[in-house]
């Protein structure tokens, strides 16, 4: 068994060679390229190309010299100072405008007008709650009065000697009278049913 593994490895080897030295030449191939790639004149080369690059970099982002653009802020600040003044101007026109006696006059007539407003809406509420007022009351009267003449005829149609009548007396004991506590009986009935 021993010497059917050897004899196998050695057929595969023997198969592989061409393989292996095929791959071996690739690789040496590969190599020289490289080295050729990165030989001191070459690098000398490449060094300065980069050296070449660097500079120009530099040179577009180095900052301008501000010293150049002093006269343009200058006449910038100068315009702004201008402006300024100007409109400061304007404002005091417009606040001594405001200091005549028109002005004071038109403010006047607004406030007396404001408050006449105020006055006649707070006329119309009061009036409209007197209003009310005056028909809950008369509201009122009517149930009462319609409550009295509902009390009379149940006191006239109930019979005394009832269960009704018997409890009624007892019931209106604490009334000063038999028509009050009938009237409280039926307010108290029409207001459950």
């Amino acid at each position: 068994m021993k010497r059917q593994k050897e004899k196998y490895r050695h057929n595969n080897i023997e198969q592989n060679k061409p393989k292996v030295n095929e791959n071996l030449e690739q690789l040496k191939s590969n190599f020289q390229q490289q080295k050729e790639k990165y030989s001191p004149d070459t690098l000398e080369k490449n060094k300065a190309e980069l050296n070449q690059s660097l500079l120009q970099l530099k040179s577009d982002f180095q900052q301008p010299n501000i010293s150049n653009y002093k006269p343009e802020v200058n006449k910038n600040l100068q315009q702004f100072k201008s402006n300024f003044q100007q409109q400061k101007k304007e404002v005091k026109k417009h606040n001594v405008a405001r200091n005549t006696p028109k002005f004071n006059e038109n403010l006047h007539n607004f406030k007396d007008q404001f408050q006449q407003k105020q006055e006649q809406q707070s006329e119309t509420i009061t009036h409209q709650n007197q209003e009310e007022i005056r028909y809950t009351e008369q509201r009122k009267q009517q149930q009462q009065k319609l409550l009295t003449r509902q009390a009379k005829q149940w006191l006239e149609n109930l019979d005394e000697y009832s269960d009704e009548g018997l409890w009624f007396e007892s019931f209106s004991r604490s009334y000063p009278s038999r028509l009050e506590a009938a009237m409280e009986y039926l307010a108290v009935l029409n207001a459950s049913s």
